[in-house]
């Protein structure tokens, strides 16, 4: 029998150091018991245990404490989003009904001792799991410690047999307990022998066994007098230290191995938890079902079942169906967007007439028919007819299969509803959008699983099936989605927005962006030459030859050699990131080489050589526009992503001019100016903007000549840039420690530019008050389209995620408005080019930015139609601006 005994509090703490911080959707943290679970998951499934428990600490005071004030007292208090983690997962455990002990006045590592020892009295493996060194005294033949790392959320786990301890440390593994009463423990502020450090201790213990024996021969040992004077003076504390390091076996507890044997957890205690949680992932991990559905009869209540699943094929069935998916208000439908050889259809409320397999169907909405190339007769007039425009459909991903479609060469048209956009828009800060998963939480019902006649849930291996299971899961999210745009006022902004966008960004994304491929290929080159000319100058300066991208080795060369200022070394070694550099800038001629090597290596590795892999067939560059990606509303671009492409800089700037126009055509770009002050003028009312605006003066010579009290005409540029940070920052809840880092000032005076913002913009003061307090209150923000985000981290009770939350609060409105503005421009901009049956097309979304490409002839038509649609995209107080160029490359167009 096996045994597997978790280290609670030693496992949550790295889970919780190691996971990004998480929210349940009432505010609360979540992301060490997410860590604890997955780890727990990973564990069992490597051991695959016939018995589990877990220890805890309790906060008392233990039995060491009496023996030694100063026992763990340099040890920092549990950070709270931890400690309000703690009995929720408590609760966690009980409904796995996983067995857990504490016992007041003992530590955990006391009852793994406990637990170890009675474990080899009735026979058993015991495994030790944790996070901490101190239990690999307990290391036996039958007692095996499995110690844990977390890093960035990779789990790392290290066997410790009696074998592998001794191979490893080169004594028996009771003597760690002696090591650690020699050199002591920081973390719980054991003091050991004042001057013996590890390397010390390790030797003196694989030479002379444990402290008993080494002070009973102190006098005889063949040790260095320094050593021999440091362990003299010590003795005390080495024994002391002893006492506190020993992992006590006796703890007054009851325990029995097999009163912890596994079982199964109570699927609906949690299932509920998990669902507050918000561990959707975690139910499908963990087998769990909606309450009732698990047991296939419990609380009267039916098992989840999927569809009836009916095979199309003939041509004659494969023809009823399409004249009753016409009949039908709507069907739902799910293909194989790789190969588009199997399609799903589900109609609802279909009306079937006779002559054919169809003739008694169960209910419409409950049947999902499949059709498959070289199976279904007629497939591909059918998948032909289904895509097109005649049969109104509900899809998943729309923008994707509208894009597959048409690289096919197949119309597509008649999509009115996609799940994945209607949940993104319900909650924007979800982490992904899969039909399994918000299926489960809108609906209960998870795809890619039937239920038997027994009650069994199975996987589906069948593609069909599985398409079977996800079509229907479309079907039953439509209703249940729609039920929530409608209560959250975003029907609106779904219906005349985002879907009309799909068909937009389809077209853009095959259209792609023409890439001169030769001058690409130089540009690389050229790179090449000057990263090679950097490494020298940088090898010169150090005074030898090192690897730059190495960290250590950059470190020792920049804080050891050169004797620069350092930060605080930890122990990997310095940090040489750009925080650092920036803060070394002019301390050395190196530094300036480093970043400039940095920059130069980037633009090499991930546009030159980067872009030069994604050039597709024409000489064109597709990417992928992501809609449900950022919680603002905003558009991102992957594979490649080309709203990243640097700009500011001299060698950033030569990449657009790769990026070029077809034979005969050229560039028209199209750039809000100042989108998002303009908005926040609008939102904010306040007088001196909306001034500025509507008289056409510059908003950043404004704002220098309120903030440093002077005429417009006496503001320099110094003052203007300094303005035009305060501008861009003040509404992102700039810090005076940002803004002083933004412009090169002290905080002092930064905070003073920011006083003077806020005294003279009296109406955006009102609005940061304003939003937030209404945040607090409502629980979200929202843009003036209705496009909302939730705000938990206001509930948070530390004080750096409530600060996230407020600054979020403030420029979600704003971007997120100006995000919809510009959705609607190109929804505009595309319709209006169609409409006047131009060649031209629309190819590129960057930020604030529109590109169209045309034919020379059209460019003017072009530009004006930008302009037109952008500056008309909303109905602002102020007006929107939108400036416009041509050229043959990017380059020349911006």
């Amino acid at each position: 029998m096996k045994l597997l005994t978790i280290d609670g509090n030693s496992i949550v703490n790295r889970a919780f150091y190691g996971i990004r911080l998480l929210n349940a959707g009432d505010g609360t943290p979540t992301n060490a018991i997410y860590g604890f679970l997955n780890i727990l998951q990973r564990l069992t499934g490597e051991e695959n245990p016939d018995a589990l428990c877990v220890t805890f600490d309790l906060p008392a005071p233990t039995f060491r404490h009496e023996q030694y004030d100063g026992y763990k007292a340099k040890r920092k208090g549990m950070p709270d989003e931890l400690a309000v983690q703690m009995p929720i997962l408590k609760e966690v455990l009980d409904a796995m009904n996983i067995p857990r002990y504490e016992l007041a006045g003992w530590e955990a590592d006391d009852l793994l001792g406990a637990i170890a020892k009675k474990c080899e009295a009735e026979g058993c493996e015991c495994v030790i799991v944790t996070g901490d060194k101190d239990s690999l005294q307990l290391v036996s033949e039958l007692t095996r410690v499995k110690h844990i790392k977390t890093r960035a959320g990779q789990t790392e786990t290290k066997d410790y047999t009696a074998a592998a301890f001794i191979e490893e440390y080169g004594f028996e593994p009771v003597r760690m307990v002696d090591l650690k009463a020699l050199m002591g423990d920081s973390s719980d502020n054991i003091p050991g022998v004042a001057g013996v450090g590890e390397k010390t201790a390790m030797e003196l213990v694989q030479r002379f066994g444990g402290i008993k024996d080494i002070y009973d021969r102190l006098e005889g040992l063949d040790i260095k007098d320094s050593v021999r004077k440091k362990l003299e003076a010590g003795r005390k504390s080495a024994e002391m230290s002893y006492e506190l390091a020993t992992i006590r076996i006796d703890a007054p507890f009851e325990f029995n191995a097999r009163d912890n044997l596994v079982r199964e957890p109570d699927n609906d205690r949690l299932y509920e938890i998990f669902k507050r949680l918000g561990f959707l992932r975690l139910t499908g991990k963990f087998g769990l079902k909606p309450p009732g559905a698990a047991t296939g009869g419990s609380r009267d209540a039916a098992p989840v079942k999927g569809p009836e699943i009916v095979e199309v094929t003939t041509a004659e069935e494969c023809a009823a169906l399409l004249d009753a998916a016409k009949n039908a208000g709507w069907v739902s439908v799910r293909l194989d967007k790789e190969f588009f050889d199997s399609v799903a259809v589900c109609c609802q409320g279909a009306v079937h007439q006779g002559g054919s397999s169809l003739d008694t169907p169960p209910p419409p909405d409950t049947t999902v028919h499949i059709l498959r190339k070289g199976i279904t007769g007629n497939f591909d007039n059918a998948l032909k007819e289904l895509l097109g425009d005649d049969i109104k459909k509900a899809g998943h991903d729309v923008k994707d299969i509208m894009r597959e479609c048409l690289v096919r060469g197949l119309e597509t048209g008649g999509w009115m509803f996609d799940s994945a956009l209607a949940a993104y828009l319900i909650a924007p800060t979800d982490s992904s959008y899969t039909i399994a998963r918000i299926a489960e939480r809108y609906c209960g019902y998870t795809p890619g699983t039937s239920a038997g006649e027994d009650g069994q849930m199975t996987m589906l291996a069948d593609t069909g099936k599985a398409l079977a299971e996800e079509a229907y899961a479309v079907g039953l999210l439509k209703n249940a989605l729609c039920d929530k745009l409608r209560e959250m006022e975003l029907e609106n902004l779904y219906y005349e927005v985002e879907l009309p966008l799909c068909r937009v960004l389809a077209d853009m994304e095959l259209d792609g962006f023409l890439v001169d491929k030769d001058a690409l290929t130089r540009f690389g080159e050229t790179l090449a030459g000057s990263i090679a000319e950097t490494e020298k100058q940088i090898y010169i300066l150090a005074g030898e030859e090192f690897n730059i991208n190495s960290p250590k080795q950059l470190g020792a060369i920049l804080f050891d050699k050169l004797m620069l200022p350092a930060p605080k070394k930890t122990k990997t070694g310095y940090s040489t990131d750009i925080e650092v550099l920036d803060s070394l800038t002019g301390k050395h001629p190196i530094v300036t080489l480093i970043k400039d090597y940095r920059e130069l290596t980037k633009l090499k590795s991930t546009y030159a050589d980067g872009l030069l892999k994604v050039i597709g067939h024409g000489g064109r560059i597709h990417t992928h526009f992501q809609m449900t990606v950022t919680a603002t509303g905003r558009l991102s671009s992957t594979e490649p992503n080309l709203q990243n492409i640097p700009v500011r800089k001299a060698m950033g700037g030569e990449l657009r001019k790769m990026f070029v126009a077809g034979e005969g055509n050229v560039l028209v770009d199209a750039d809000y100016s100042q989108i998002e002050l303009r908005i926040l003028a609008h939102i904010a009312g306040d007088p001196v903007m909306l001034s500025a605006f509507e008289s056409g003066e510059d908003i950043h010579t404004v704002t220098a000549s309120q903030v440093f009290g002077v005429p417009v005409e006496e503001v320099t540029s110094v003052m203007r840039s300094r303005a035009k940070a305060v501008n861009f920052g003040i509404v992102y809840g700039i810090s005076p420690f940002s803004l002083a880092n933004d412009i090169g000032v002290m905080p002092r005076e930064a905070k003073a530019y920011i006083d003077s913002y806020l005294k003279k913009y009296c109406g955006v003061r009102g609005y940061m008050e304003g939003i937030v307090e209404s945040a607090k209150g409502l629980g979200y923000v929202a843009t003036l389209f209705g496009r909302r985000r939730y705000l938990p981290e206001l509930k948070s009770p530390n004080y750096n995620t409530r600060s996230f939350g407020e600054r979020v609060a403030l420029n979600m409105p704003i971007q997120g408005t100006a995000a919809d503005i510009m959705k609607i421009a190109m929804i505009n901009v595309s319709r209006r080019l169609r409409a006047q049956g131009l060649e031209a097309k629309l190819i590129l979304q960057v930020h604030d930015e529109l590109i169209v490409e045309c034919p020379e002839s059209e460019a003017e038509t072009a530009g004006l139609i930008l302009c037109q649609e952008m500056e008309n995209a909303a109905q602002l107080s102020v007006p929107l601006v939108a400036e416009t160029h041509s050229g043959k490359s990017w380059y020349d167009a911006k």
